[in-house]
């Protein structure tokens, strides 16, 4: 009976063993670090205050290429 119990302890580690290793392995493989996901936040905040006043101008350089464009057609037509 003894021996039993023993078997069945020793199984029951090495079964959670293989899991917990298992389970370690697929984490670090697929998630970033701490690090990477602040330095990633990081890059995306300084893109985006970046971009917004260049695509606020973008608009506004098409709104007056626009007007600039109807005010010569109505130039012609007179």
């Amino acid at each position: 009976m003894k021996r039993h119990c023993i078997y069945l302890i020793i199984a029951s580690v090495i079964f959670c063993l293989s899991f917990s290793a298992c389970s370690k392995a697929k984490d670090e493989e697929s998630g970033k670090g701490a690090i990477d996901k602040m330095t990633d936040r990081a890059a995306e905040r300084a893109v985006k205050k970046i971009k917004t006043p260049i695509d606020k101008a973008r608009a506004i350089q098409e709104k007056e290429g626009e007007r600039t464009k109807a005010t010569d057609e109505a130039v012609k037509e007179q």
